[in-house]
């Protein structure tokens, strides 16, 4: 297969088919940002391939994109933000761990105040003189630092913001530059579930803490007349992570109001995003699968004030970085993904019309859009799911079946690009993903019946999954079951609990033991332990429910063939996790392999890493579930 230079500078296949590995790693944006100039139709956008970034231009005036910057490494971790100085001219960012900026006038990159701890990504101050950033160079835990662009006052403006292991926030800059808004861990009832908003002057080194008695998922946005506005839920209610209220907070009046939207804050990337005028308010909202874009106005001009209306009408959803709005208030820009379309960037008019691509993603042969079904599961519940079928599959020709259950307990799977079971799929299975009881997008209620059950009724609804594939013409008798993070756990349960429902089983990243990863897990692993089953391990009400989640115990009577991968640096779900499979099944005879990936973390980044683990995956289910 060959490949060639695109008139930007970027090397692309000529042809790629979801069979390919390297399906995984095809161009995908990351995050864009509009930047600034006089004419305000210049959107910038993050695309990573094969495990480098680059940054392009798009001229809305013109139609043209432009490559500014190409990078052998990713820059800015996961979800790539950067930020533009106020004049356009310079770009900040991290890479190889250090805060960096890049001066398009002399076409030079800068190291700004490197140290050997965690930096943040940078803002730049309204007047481009200062950065803010969060680090954990201090050693009081990950606190919140500015530093004028040269590179000297180098200022730590908080002590003990948020404990070390938790790097979540970008600080957000008041209008007239003398304010930073950023969000701090505080206790309530003894415990650290509280998110609060605080601000701190630079003028007088004042901080105030705005909040109290909530978790705040959102760095608060600043409206043009210093209003505050974020995403929460009360630290007292369960954390119903992806269905969040926005609070708006005038901070001279010293009053609040609360908009109970359901928004999402997309993986703590995304703040509520403010009109020029600040008469309204944007924000997403996951529904059913699907995520789109709502507002609400903030003006008595009608009686409409506070009226959630649904602004797009597309059928896929955001890419990880945030949605945003043009300076002049005329576009929104955004990474997005359809169920046959690679994440990539796009524009919509504010007044209305359809979404267009600023440029579109690779196109791949093979790819096949997943069918929206649902099923009924064992207690009636109807539970959304998407099946993936092979070209070939069919009642003369059947397939072995997988079913797929997503990462993280409230997430959803999404009507997205899926790389993953594209593959499988073309490698020769029937993927059915469920977005079981607990997963967001499908309200409250449905999140909430997950709620101190992290073994029961979601492990229920993969084993019904699996029932209604063995009653589809095109599928065989033999169903395996993989998944990360929250899908490893469901995995291993899965096995433990009904061996004779699987043939086969991949866990990517799962917990064994709740309660020494409970002690190992960064706090964000944590507090989702304690918020969803009530308490510690030390708790004597939550300590069952942390037993119940547990395997250690149970793993050994595994019989089903059983894979592990597992990233080594890996912070929520610590690889000693594995020691546990290893030390009860590499002695059984249970087909038993794991595999351990060096500097990848929770979830593997690395255009290698992740090409060996979906290329180990279908051997895997071709090895355990090919009729002999």
């Amino acid at each position: 297969m060959s490949d060639h230079r695109t008139p930007t500078g970027r090397r692309e296949k000529l042809a790629l088919e979801t069979g390919d590995p390297d399906v995984m790693n095809v161009p995908t944006a990351i995050s864009v940002a509009w930047r600034p100039t006089g004419d305000g139709h210049r959107l910038t956008y993050l695309e990573r391939e094969h495990g480098a970034d680059a940054l392009y231009e798009h001229r809305v005036d013109r139609a043209t994109n432009e490559q500014l910057l190409a990078f052998d490494e990713r820059i800015s971790g996961r979800f790539g933000p950067y930020d533009w100085h106020p004049d356009g001219s310079t770009v900040a960012y991290i890479r190889d761990g250090d805060l960096r900026i890049y001066d398009f006038t002399d076409e030079t990159e800068r190291s700004i105040a490197p140290s050997d701890g965690f930096d943040g990504p940078p803002r730049f101050s309204p007047s481009g003189e200062r950065l803010v950033f969060v680090s954990d160079r201090g050693g009081t835990g990950t606190d919140v630092w500015t530093v004028t662009t040269s590179g000297d006052d180098l200022q730590q403006r908080t002590e003990g913001a948020n404990p070390a292991d938790d790097r979540r926030w970008i600080p957000s800059w008041s209008p007239d530059g003398d304010a930073i808004a950023y969000v701090a861990a505080h206790e309530v009832d003894g415990r650290d579930w509280a998110d609060e908003v605080h601000v701190h002057y630079l003028s007088s080194g004042r901080d105030r803490r705005v909040t109290t008695g909530l978790t705040v998922s959102s760095v608060p946005s600043w409206g043009p007349d210093g209003r505050l506005a974020f995403f929460a839920t009360r630290a007292a209610e369960p954390w119903y992570r992806q269905h969040d209220d926005i609070h708006v907070v005038d901070l001279e009046r010293d009053v609040r109001d609360v908009y109970p939207v359901g928004a999402s804050h997309q993986y703590f990337q995304q703040s509520p995003i403010w009109s020029p005028d600040g008469d309204q308010l944007y924000y997403p909202v996951r529904d059913r699968g699907v995520q789109h874009l709502e507002s609400i106005l903030l003006h008595d001009e009608s009686d409409a004030r506070g009226v959630p209306t649904r602004v797009t009408t597309h059928e896929g959803v955001f890419g990880a970085g945030a949605v945003t709005l043009s300076p002049d208030g005329d576009r929104f820009g955004f990474v997005y993904a359809g169920p046959t379309a690679p994440d990539h960037s796009r524009i919509r008019p504010v007044k209305g019309g359809r979404s267009q691509p600023v440029r579109s993603p690779l196109e791949i042969r093979g790819v096949e859009p997943p069918e929206n079904v649902t099923y009924r599961s064992f207690d009636g519940l109807s539970i959304n799911a998407y099946l993936y079928q092979p070209a070939t599959a069919s009642a003369e020709k059947p397939k072995p079946a997988l079913v797929q259950c997503h990462g993280g307990g409230h997430f959803q799977y999404g009507n997205g690009w899926h790389p993953t079971e594209q593959y499988l799929a073309a490698r020769g299975f029937v993927v059915l993903a469920i977005d079981f009881r607990g997963s967001g997008g499908y309200g409250r209620p449905f999140q909430a019946l997950s709620m101190g059950d992290w073994h029961g009724g979601q492990v229920r609804d993969a084993r019904a999954a699996a029932e209604f594939l063995r009653s589809l013409p095109e599928t065989t008798d033999r169903v395996g079951v993989y998944g990360g993070s929250w899908g490893g756990l469901m995995t291993l349960h899965s096995l433990v609990q009904y061996p004779e429902t699987w043939d086969a089983g991949v866990e990517w990243y799962g917990v064994v033991d709740q309660f020494s990863d409970y002690e190992a897990a960064d706090r964000i692993g944590r507090l989702l332990r304690e918020r969803d089953l009530g308490g510690t391990p030390e708790d004597d009400d939550a300590r069952e429910l942390y037993e119940a989640a547990s395997l250690h115990d149970d793993i050994g009577s595994i019989e089903t063939p059983l894979a592990a991968l597992h990233g080594a640096e890996d912070l929520r779900v610590p690889v000693q996790q594995v020691d546990h499979l290893r030390e009860a099944l590499e002695e059984s005879d249970t087909p038993f392999e794991a595999h351990i990936y060096e500097g990848e973390g929770h979830g593997f980044r690395g255009a290698a890493a992740r090409r060996d683990a979906v290329t180990r995956t279908a051997d895997w289910f071709e090895t355990h579930l090919l009729e002999e």
